[in-house]
């Protein structure tokens, strides 16, 4: 049986940076703020493809490598 990590965390390019939120305030609708793995306060919007290019938030960066790497069943799928 092979592994498939799935990430709890989602990327939204907003204000200048692309921040992560975990995936349940990213499930909100356009328009919600919710609160980026950083701190700030971000509103949930529809990016333009360019706004993918910009860097991300080094805080969300970091914040996001520790949810990732935590072993949990909710991260894993098992494929037969």
């Amino acid at each position: 049986m092979e592994a498939i990590n799935v990430s709890d965390v989602r990327w939204l390019p907003v204000n200048g940076a692309r921040h992560a939120m975990r995936k349940e305030q990213h499930q909100r609708e356009l328009g919600t703020e919710v609160v980026a793995l950083c701190g700030e306060v971000i509103t949930l919007i529809r990016p333009s493809e360019t706004d993918w290019f910009w860097d991300s938030c080094p805080e969300c960066w970091s914040v996001a490598k520790i949810i990732n790497s935590a072993p949990t069943f909710a991260r894993t799928l098992h494929r037969l």
